[in-house]
């Protein structure tokens, strides 16, 4: 089983997460935007019990996303760094965002999604799948 480890800019808080990713892309979402200062957000989607916190302790904010569930994004009180984000209406998964593994080099997106939102400078991978707001499920395919 592949464990990947991370953490934060300060390295107060460090996480571990086990097994492969259950998908991969880009948000573009403008609650994204905001928190990746402008980009997308790169993140992985996990099983939720496959994520946890090895060190020190996260804050959370919620917010309404635009989809009108409840999103939860776990940052570093120190730095500031923004860890870990999951969905209200889906809390048995959560997401890693890419940055904040200590080797990001393997991440690999499978799409993008909320591209309705993304700004006129983004470049998409339009060679992936895409969806507009929230993606139809299944329109990527976990890893086998």
């Amino acid at each position: 089983m592949t464990t990947r480890e991370g953490g934060c800019l300060c390295g107060a808080v460090r996480y571990k997460v086990e097994g492969d990713p259950i998908v991969s892309g880009a948000c573009y979402c403008r609650d994204c935007q905001y928190v990746a200062g402008g980009a997308a957000a790169y993140g992985s989607m996990y099983p939720a019990a496959a994520v946890t916190v090895t060190a020190g302790k996260t804050r959370t904010h919620k917010v309404i996303a635009d989809s009108g569930a409840e999103v939860s994004r776990e940052f570093c009180p120190r730095c500031g760094v923004h860890l870990i984000s999951y969905n209200g209406n889906h809390p048995e998964f959560k997401s890693i965002k890419a940055g904040t593994l200590d080797d990001p080099s393997g991440f690999e997106s499978q799409g993008s999604i909320w591209t309705a939102s993304a700004q006129p400078w983004h470049r998409i991978e339009t060679e992936l799948p895409s969806a507009e707001r929230n993606p139809d499920p299944g329109i990527w395919q976990p890893p086998a």
